[in-house]
C-alpha cells in the first residue's frame, strides 16, 4: 500500500474552533460540546485556545455564522478577563462577520503576574481582499486561496463579508505541519439531507519528476455541518489500497459514494508513426472510478485509448522520452443529463463523455478526434471547468492558449453550446468574454440562476504588480443577457491580483 501524507487535523490541546449557537437542533449539539470542556482553560464554543506565549494569536479555523461563546474554566488561583471584564462561565459575543479590527482581548492574572493576549479573529496571514456590489443570488461563496504562504478555504456571504475560514495544512514525511493548497471548497448534502463540506488539499508536491509537475496529488476532505472532519477520500486501486487522487475535481454522490480521479505512472508503447526515438514512454495515466461503500463500480483508463497519444498537446514525441509526461491533464468533471459524466482534459483540448455503466469512452468534443465536427471558430484549447447548464447545454472556460500563442486570440472566453447526440452535431454555440483578459491557466464558470442567466466567473493565471495587464478582479458574478456585473471579488496581494482556481456558490 502506498504510504501517503495525511492532512493534519490532530491539533495541540489548546485549539480554537467555532460552532453554531442558534437553531433548536444545533443549539443542543453545541451545548453538549461546551459542557464537555471541563479542564482548566479558555474555550470558544467548546474548543480550547492554544495559549503558549503572550502577544498576538492567530486562529487556524473560525466560523461566526451563528455567533461566538467564550467559556472560561479558571483555576482557583487564576482570574481571567475577556475584553476587560472578569469572566467566569460563559461570555456571548454578537459577531456576524470577520474583519481585521475584530480582536478578543484576553488577560490571565495568576500569582501576581498578568499575561495578555490579543486573539485575531482574522489571521494576520489571511490575504487582503476587496469586494464591490452585492450578490443577486442566494447562498454563500465558497473559495480558497492558492500559492500563498498560508492558504485557507473560506466563505463569504452575499455582502462579501468573511464568515468562515480554515487554514489548509498537511503533515509532511518528517511529521511537520506545513502549509498546502486546497481546491474546490463547496457545500454538499447527503441522502438524509445532512450538510457536508468538502475540499481537496494537496498532499504531495508532484506526481512524478519531469512534465508531471502540474499534478499535485491529494485527497478529498469531508466535514460535517460544524466543520469537523469526518472522512478522507482516496482512490481505491486494484488491490483495494488507497492512493492519492488528483484534486482538480470529483463528484460527491453521498456518504461513502463518490467519483474520483487519480494518476498512475505507467510505461506505455508509443506508435512508431508518432515519431518517438524510443517507442516506450512513462506517462501519467488517468484513472477515474466510482466507489460505493468501498466497492469500485466501474473504472476508466486513459491508456485504453491510443488516440490520446496522437492528440496530446503537451508531449513532443521525438524527444528522448526519459521522464514522465502528463499527456491528458484532467481538470474538471460533472454529470451529464443522462447520468454519464463529462470530463475536461486540458492537454487533449477536449471534453470526454464517459459511461457510468462500464467506464468506457462514449464520445469526444474538441481536440483532433472531435466527434461533433466543430468549426475553426468553435474550437477551444487548454480549457477548464466543464459544467452542465439547467437547460441541458454545456459551458466551459476556454483558456485559448493555442489561439493566443498563434496571435489569433487576445482573451480567454466562456463557451456555451448545445449538442445533438443522435446526429453528433452542435446545434447552438455562443462565445463571449465579460472583460478582456487572457488567463493562460486555471479559471472556472458556474451557473447560479438559469432563469435570469446569472453566472459566476473565476479568473485564472497569476499576476503581480509587474504584469502588463493584471486583471482588476479574481471573481465576478454577472448576468449574461445584458453583461451587468453585480458583484466583484478581488484578492490584493503584493499590490497585485491573485488567482482563484475555482469559485462555488451554495445554498
Amino acid at each position: 500500500m502506498e504510504k501517503h501524507t495525511k492532512v493534519n487535523y490532530i491539533l495541540p490541546f489548546f485549539v480554537l474552533c467555532f460552532m453554531c449557537l442558534t437553531g433548536c437542533t444545533q443549539e443542543t449539539a453545541n451545548t453538549a460540546k461546551i459542557e464537555q470542556a471541563l479542564e482548566e482553560g479558555v474555550y470558544i464554543n467548546g474548543k480550547a485556545i492554544e495559549l503558549t506565549e503572550s502577544g498576538s494569536v492567530d486562529l487556524p479555523v473560525l466560523s461566526v455564522e451563528n455567533g461566538i461563546t467564550v467559556q472560561v474554566v479558571a483555576a482557583e488561583d487564576e482570574t481571567v478577563y475577556v475584553n476587560g471584564e472578569e469572566a467566569s462561565g460563559y461570555v456571548d459575543m454578537d459577531i456576524s462577520s470577520i474583519t481585521r479590527e475584530d480582536v478578543i482581548s484576553l488577560e490571565i492574572e495568576k500569582d501576581g503576574e498578568n499575561t495578555s493576549y490579543e486573539i485575531n479573529l482574522m489571521p494576520s496571514t489571511f490575504p487582503d481582499y476587496t469586494t464591490e456590489g452585492e450578490s443577486a443570488t442566494d447562498g454563500d461563496f465558497y473559495l480558497s486561496t492558492y500559492d500563498l504562504s498560508t492558504n485557507y478555504i473560506f466563505k463569504l456571504n452575499n455582502q462579501g463579508e468573511l464568515i468562515f475560514y480554515k487554514e489548509i495544512t498537511k503533515t509532511d514525511e518528517d511529521g511537520n505541519e506545513v502549509n498546502t493548497n486546497g481546491l474546490d471548497f463547496r457545500k454538499q448534502y447527503n441522502s438524509d439531507g445532512e450538510v457536508r463540506y468538502t475540499y481537496m488539499p494537496y498532499l504531495k508536491e508532484s506526481f512524478a519528476d519531469g512534465d508531471c509537475s502540474g499534478i499535485n496529488p491529494g485527497c478529498v476532505v469531508v466535514m460535517d455541518e460544524n466543520y469537523e472532519v469526518i472522512d478522507e477520500i482516496y482512490y481505491l486501486d486494484e488491490n483495494g489500497d488507497e492512493i492519492l487522487i488528483d484534486p482538480h475535481g470529483f463528484i460527491w454522490i453521498d456518504d461513502d459514494h463518490y467519483i474520483v480521479a487519480a494518476y498512475k505512472q505507467e510505461t506505455v508503447e508509443v506508435p512508431e508513426e508518432i515519431g518517438a526515438d524510443n517507442n516506450l514512454a512513462d506517462l501519467a495515466v488517468l484513472y477515474i472510478e466510482e466507489v460505493k461503500d468501498g466497492e469500485v463500480l466501474w473504472e476508466f483508463c486513459s491508456a485504453d485509448y491510443e488516440q490520446f497519444l496522437y492528440e496530446s498537446n503537451s508531449v513532443t514525441w521525438d524527444e528522448s522520452m526519459d521522464k514522465c509526461y502528463d499527456y491528458v491533464h484532467f481538470n474538471s468533471m460533472n454529470y451529464d443529463t443522462d447520468g454519464n459524466i463529462l470530463v475536461s482534459c486540458r492537454h487533449l483540448d477536449a471534453i470526454l463523455k464517459i459511461s457510468t455503466e462500464d467506464g468506457s469512452l462514449i464520445w469526444q468534443l474538441g481536440g483532433d478526434y472531435d466527434d461533433f465536427g466543430l468549426t475553426d471558430d468553435q474550437l477551444f484549447s487548454y480549457q477548464h471547468s466543464i459544467i452542465l447548464t439547467e437547460d441541458g447545454g454545456y459551458m466551459l472556460f476556454d483558456n485559448a492558449d493555442t489561439a493566443n500563442w498563434a496571435g489569433e486570440a487576445d482573451t480567454s472566453s466562456v463557451i456555451r453550446l448545445t449538442v445533438d447526440e443522435e446526429n453528433m452535431t452542435v446545434t447552438d454555440f455562443m462565445r463571449y468574454s465579460v472583460l478582456d483578459y487572457f488567463s493562460n491557466y486555471m479559471g472556472a464558470i458556474r451557473e447560479l440562476d438559469a432563469e435570469n442567466s446569472v453566472y459566476l466567473w473565476s479568473v485564472g493565471g497569476n499576476y503581480s504588480i509587474d504584469s502588463d495587464t493584471p486583471p482588476e478582479w479574481s471573481m465576478i458574478e454577472y448576468t449574461e443577457t445584458d453583461g451587468d456585473v453585480s458583484y466583484h471579488f478581488c484578492f490584493r496581494f503584493d499590490e497585485g491580483t491573485r488567482r482563484l482556481y475555482c469559485s462555488n456558490k451554495c445554498e
